[in-house]
């Protein structure tokens, strides 16, 4: 009885969250048919209206969809723009959130026994802080497995298989394979977006790009050390992760006892650093 009259008391106190929740649904999805018959294209005074859906958007709801449909309005004059915010809004969702946890989970074996200079085990010390560093999905995915081919007896492609097993096994049998490891549960707690019941899949252009960044970071597919750099500055999403690499590898603290090899190897870490924040910002025209 308790219960009950517990629950009718949450139901009457949410009521006119949910009233204002749903004046706000209408208002927007009337703002959007206004912009999309007056072909609008000032993409900072819609964002003013489109922007509030977030405050209440749950995935595979009402309000996500009619974010969708402003994006697919924004796709008939900025592809690109368009391209960026479903990717964001997919990530958001949590529709990427299994496949960064098959990453992990992939190179937690593959990298089983490695430790880094300092003598500290290599996934948790080095990849999982990299790729914990990523902004988006792709960046925490090749985060993670950026050094397998390289370190590991496996190819770019085994790597890519892998992770494909992975992720079936982890939509497939969610209760068997899901938070399964001490490190996934602190990330999770930290900075991770809740993963949705759906899960994106891999489109053929997001596989190339995965691929094309984790042969770069294979140092022996460069002549020398100064084209490996040179490589990855011309390769968006490998600049972006080399960048979160680096900046986990300047960190001298996680060496007891520090060599003099060692400071001259973060100071050619401080070199390969600046080059590529030159290209980041070239690239980004700032």
């Amino acid at each position: 009885m308790e219960d009950a009259l517990l629950s009718r008391e949450l139901i009457e106190a949410f009521h006119p969250i949910v009233e204002m929740n749903n004046a706000r649904f209408r208002q927007v999805k009337t703002m959007l048919a206004g912009f999309i018959a007056t072909q609008e294209r000032d993409l900072n005074y819609m964002d003013e209206y489109m922007d509030t859906l977030f405050n209440f958007m749950d995935p595979q709801s009402d309000t996500e969809m009619l974010m969708r449909q402003y994006y697919d309005y924004i796709v008939t004059f900025d592809a690109e723009e368009a391209r960026r915010r479903i990717d964001s809004l997919e990530n958001d969702m949590g529709y990427m959130t299994k496949i960064v946890y098959a990453a992990g989970l992939v190179a937690q074996k593959l990298h089983k026994g490695q430790v880094d200079k300092g003598g500290h085990d290599y996934f948790e010390s080095h990849l999982l802080k990299a790729a914990s560093s990523g902004f988006d999905w792709k960046e925490k995915v090749v985060g993670f497995l950026r050094d397998a081919s390289e370190d590991c007896d496996v190819t770019v492609d085994d790597v890519m298989h892998l992770l494909d097993e992975k992720i079936s096994r982890v939509v497939d049998n969610p209760n068997k394979h899901w938070y399964e490891e001490k490190w996934w549960k602190e990330w999770m707690e930290d900075i991770a977006v809740y993963p949705s019941e759906p899960t994106h899949v891999i489109t053929d252009e997001e596989r190339d790009e995965i691929k094309t960044a984790l042969t770069l970071f294979n140092h022996r597919t460069a002549p020398s050390r100064e084209e490996y750099i040179n490589r990855i500055s011309t390769n968006f999403l490998a600049l972006r992760v080399k960048l979160n690499d680096l900046r986990n590898n300047l960190d001298i603290t996680r060496i007891p006892e520090p060599t003099e090899k060692d400071y001259a190897r973060i100071e050619r870490y401080k070199r390969e650093y600046d080059i590529l924040m030159e290209a980041l910002r070239n690239r980004l025209n700032i």
